[in-house]
């Protein structure tokens, strides 16, 4: 009688991906940038500031609020 032979089975490689399609393959194309005046770049980026630091003071209400909740 003779013993069979055990071999590692190794499970089948994965089929080939299908091919993408040109349109898929490309990054999509930016968006253009809208054009503001010089003296207008000040206020949209004080208001982009001002936007941010609110909502800072929302992230920091809610860390108070999760740390009293975990205490």
């Amino acid at each position: 009688m003779h013993e069979k032979e055990t071999r590692a089975v190794y499970p089948y490689p994965l089929p080939p991906r299908r091919p993408e399609k040109p349109e898929e393959q490309r990054w999509p194309s930016p968006t253009p940038q809208p054009i503001f005046p010089a003296k207008d770049t000040g206020r949209v980026l004080k208001q982009i500031l001002d936007r941010l630091d609110a909502m800072e003071k929302r992230l920091e209400t809610i860390e108070k609020l999760l740390a009293a909740q975990t205490r």
